[in-house]
């Protein structure tokens, strides 16, 4: 009866273990969280390239760089010595690509930007993903906020749904 006992203790252990190791196995994987930016469903894929590269050139100022590090405070979130170092680790990680968005309407084509990192930053790369796709807004001329274009001529890319 105590064999058993101990070899049902036993096998639960292993069990709970082998799931913990299955998490961490997977929290330890590459990971990458972006928003997409919807486009209209008639651009050519090198308009798309296009736009991308545009914004990537865009988003990879120091400046920019720098004002996502302090906003979202990745600077002690990604564990770096100084804001430098963040900025440039941002810099490494930050992704912008052309893609696609399923959207009400189905799949278009969209600019997806977002961050790179493992699974157990998830969390902190969908903020910074977040923050930077506000700016990308303001970059082609739609309010974050309220999602209204500020100048109707401003933005003929994007999907209108």
């Amino acid at each position: 009866m105590l064999w058993a006992c101990l070899g049902v203790v036993g096998l639960v252990a292993l069990l709970f273990g082998a799931k913990y190791a299955r998490k961490e196995y997977l929290l330890r994987k590459p990971d990458k969280v972006w928003v997409p930016l919807a486009l209209r469903a008639d651009i050519s894929m090198a308009e798309q390239k296009k736009l991308a590269e545009e914004i990537d050139a865009k988003l990879r100022t120091d400046e920019m760089l720098r004002q996502f590090v302090i906003d979202v405070g990745l600077q002690e979130k990604f564990n770096q010595p100084s804001l430098e170092a963040a900025v440039k680790d941002l810099d490494r990680r930050l992704f912008v690509e052309a893609g696609t968005a399923d959207t009400p309407t189905g799949t278009m084509p969209s600019i997806n930007v977002g961050v790179r990192g493992t699974g157990h930053e998830h969390d902190i790369l969908g903020e910074a993903s977040t923050r930077i796709i506000r700016d990308v807004w303001r970059m082609i001329g739609f309010d974050p906020d309220t999602g209204q274009p500020l100048k109707r001529d401003n933005a003929p890319l994007l999907d209108p749904y």
